[in-house]
């Protein structure tokens, strides 16, 4: 696998974005529904708004409410390397469904090679994560000029995510807007539920949650993870083991 995208990287017309006051538009965007969040984020940083999806077990909630905005947003997916063929067959199940330019970012064949002969799964999570996920990464945000990152990362998911809000800073200078923050989990199955959208075949599986193929299992939430953070939602990419 190529660690460059797979949409040819475009040059954003966007800029950095003056100092904003994220404590007012934290509270702005409280009072907002998930759709008008990322509207408001649009508005602000058309040009540099990228979405992120993992293709995970409901990752059809964020991409579809950022489609029916209307304007289009570009997608970023780090392909580990080590990711189910489910998810990344969902992967592309999302793409055509939803018609977004898809931008694939992770490592390279040699790196990925180097990673499958130590283990590094069993042994050093940190720089699995690292190789794998945080470097990828990085890059997107840099070859891409990525101003703000759409998430769909709930607070209910992890303590780390429960500390998150509406709007803050990522860790490659961009910012990170996580328009479900305050989605329970009820709500989210309810939604998906009503407007029937497709969620990854793992799933029928018993995932609640999905990552690389070592580091996840079937089980209730996150709980057949041996990650609970890979260090992309965690400021300063710590990993946060799980207890798989």
């Amino acid at each position: 696998m190529s660690t460059s995208s797979r949409t040819k990287p475009v040059k954003s017309a966007a800029t950095q974005s003056p100092s904003l006051d994220l404590e007012a538009i934290n509270k702005h965007l409280g009072s907002l529904s998930a759709s008008e969040r990322i509207e408001w984020a649009l508005t602000h940083f058309d040009g540099g708004l990228y979405a992120l999806t993992s293709a995970g077990i409901d990752s059809a909630l964020m991409l579809e409410h950022v489609a029916r905005v209307g304007r289009p947003v570009p997608v970023i997916h780090i392909n580990t390397g080590f990711l189910p063929e489910q998810t990344l067959d969902f992967r592309d199940e999302l793409e055509k469904r939803y018609g977004f330019a898809l931008y694939e970012f992770g490592p390279s064949e040699e790196q990925i090679a180097d990673v499958t002969m130590l283990r590094l799964w069993d042994g050093d999570l940190a720089t699995y994560s690292k190789i794998t996920k945080l470097d990828p990464m990085s890059k997107a945000i840099a070859e891409l000029k990525v101003t703000a990152l759409l998430t769909a990362v709930r607070a209910d998911q992890t303590d780390n995510r429960a500390t998150l809000r509406y709007i803050g800073e990522g860790n490659d200078g961009e910012l990170r807007i996580h328009p479900f923050i305050d989605w329970p989990k009820a709500q989210v199955n309810d939604y998906i539920e009503k407007n029937s959208l497709p969620r990854n075949p793992l799933h029928k599986k018993g995932f609640e949650s999905v990552g690389d193929r070592h580091v996840t299992r079937p089980g209730h939430d996150r709980q057949g993870r041996s990650v609970m953070e890979c260090g992309i939602h965690v400021k300063g990419g710590k990993v946060v083991k799980g207890t798989s």
